[in-house]
């Protein structure tokens, strides 16, 4: 059984998921037409419908996927990991 700790460091070890997902005109914030949708884990980007073609959602989404699949995407939602360093 795993404890507190382990159980935190094991959920930092996952692969975060993130897409694209299309969001009808009711459920959007007056005036955007692209929202993050953040939660633990997920991150979605929420885009009004009519806004993007399935195509470009598609290949946006294959695309993220492959970000996060070759560990290029990293997500921090406890504010406890370092920022990636930048070579200048």
């Amino acid at each position: 059984m795993a404890d507190e700790g382990t159980a935190k460091r094991e959920q930092h070890e996952q692969r975060p998921s993130v897409r694209i997902e299309f969001v009808p005109k009711e459920n959007m914030p007056d005036g955007h037409i692209v929202v993050p949708i953040e939660v633990p884990g997920t991150l979605v980007w929420g885009v009004l419908e009519g806004e993007m073609s399935d195509d470009l959602r598609d290949e946006m989404n294959r695309c993220l996927q492959h970000i996060v699949g070759s560990g290029l995407w990293q997500q921090n939602w406890d504010g406890d990991a370092a920022p990636p360093s930048h070579p200048h």
